[in-house]
């Protein structure tokens, strides 16, 4: 059969004072944190305190209770604990706090601290010397500073570099990995990231991103070279590396 939910809204809010639009943007989160969105349908809400009843139809109950224990856990997709913190988020700033529940109340499932939630401290400014890797995307500069902007996966950083790399710096565009060395400004946020806001390079490398198929053959084709006569070149490098002999 199918199973009801409720979120309950504590110490902030009651039904007839809540904002239609602060209503919609915690039903928004709800729903996002739920998931199976054909199957979770919003049945209204309770005297009291502000609690939103939830029903999620039998089929999908499996995926929402693990979904809501995941998120609980700071488990799951980043985009359920994007939701989880988005419904927190709202929580802090009505200076309440929340949880989901079974319909009886009696079962918690998730809480949420909201104004009681501990802030972690941020740190910063953190300088030191480093290495930072990626594909060169911009060369730019008008005085004294190169700018370089680089991608490393999904993401950008803005590197500084005298003007004197410029020329050099500009014929690395796109044209594959490169590890740059130098002095950068680290900040760590009060979730635990860490964020690099300024990086001066001192030198850099070009960095082969060729598999290791290909160095294997290029290794054996050389003349003196006995790795011609290995059958499996690439299981005898990865046997030497968990501690195996080779002759080679």
């Amino acid at each position: 059969m199918d199973r009801e939910f409720t979120f309950r809204i504590s110490g902030s809010y009651s039904p007839d004072e809540i904002p239609l639009e602060r209503l919609g943007e915690y039903l928004k989160a709800l729903g996002e944190l739920f998931g199976e969105r054909a199957d979770v349908h919003f049945k209204g809400l309770e005297l009291g305190s502000t609690v939103v009843r939830v029903v999620v139809a039998h089929a999908a109950v499996p995926k929402v209770e693990a979904r809501i224990k995941d998120a609980g856990a700071g488990d799951g997709a980043p985009s359920l604990i994007k939701a989880y913190d988005k419904i927190d988020n709202l929580l802090r700033e009505d200076n309440a706090t929340g949880e989901i529940a079974d319909a009886s109340g009696n079962v918690i499932y998730v809480d949420f601290p909201g104004r009681t939630r501990v802030e972690r401290v941020a740190y910063g400014p953190i300088k030191q010397n480093g290495t930072v890797d990626g594909i060169v995307f911009r060369v730019e500069g008008r005085d004294a500073t190169v700018h370089v902007g680089i991608m490393d996966g999904a993401r950008s950083y803005s590197l500084e570099a005298p003007a004197s790399m410029g020329q050099r710096l500009a014929a690395l565009f796109r044209a594959g990995p490169v590890r740059f060395h130098g002095n950068g400004t680290w900040y760590r946020n009060g979730d635990g990231t860490w964020e690099l806001r300024k990086f001066s390079i001192d030198t850099f490398e070009e960095l082969d991103d060729s598999p290791l198929s290909a160095a294997v053959a290029s290794i054996r084709t050389a003349p003196s070279s006995d790795w011609r006569k290995v059958e499996d070149p690439i299981g005898v490098l990865s046997r030497e590396r968990k501690g195996g002999e080779s002759t080679h």
